[in-house]
């Protein structure tokens, strides 16, 4: 499967996360923000791998992102890595995942996969089937963006 926007998704969200140095002047709201928001997207590539590898396994595929949504998890990440070691991690899982996608025959794109969503609470938000490439693409045009507009906002905000 092609992972060009993906990959370009990416690229913006790790340039905006590395524009963001130990140094950098941050209300506190803002750097607890960004950093819950790089656990959160290094967990769900942890997960949509794990996912990528079904489909192109033709197994069976569930993405569950309550993990990525864990409070626990997260802050458990948060704990033990710095930002720029945050950085790091979305960056080698993004790769991991890109990979994945990229050695994925593009007819897999229209294997259906189950959602099992939950909000930032914990609560369930979506449970419904949408094919795989549909899911890849908007984590490239939607979701990816949508962080890193947030991780820019933030920084700015100071």
């Amino acid at each position: 499967m092609d992972t060009t926007e993906l990959d370009v998704a990416y690229r913006h969200l790790l340039t905006a996360a590395e524009a963001i140095g130990s140094t950098t002047r941050l209300a506190a709201d803002s750097r607890s923000d960004i950093d819950w928001t790089l656990s959160h997207i290094a967990l769900s590539d942890l997960m949509l791998a794990a996912v990528a590898r079904n489909v192109l396994n033709d197994v069976p595929a569930i993405v569950d992102n309550r993990e990525a949504m864990d409070e626990t998890a997260i802050s458990s990440l948060i704990a033990s890595t710095t930002h720029t070691q945050r950085v790091d991690l979305v960056s080698r899982n993004a790769a991991d995942l890109g990979a994945v996608i990229r050695a994925t025959p593009h007819q897999a794109a229209v294997i259906p996969v189950k959602l099992r969503l939950v909000n930032r609470d914990g609560q369930p938000v979506l449970e419904q089937q949408l094919p795989w490439g549909t899911l890849v693409r908007l984590r490239a045009t939607e979701h990816l963006p949508g962080h890193t507009e947030r991780i820019r906002l933030l920084a700015s905000a100071e």
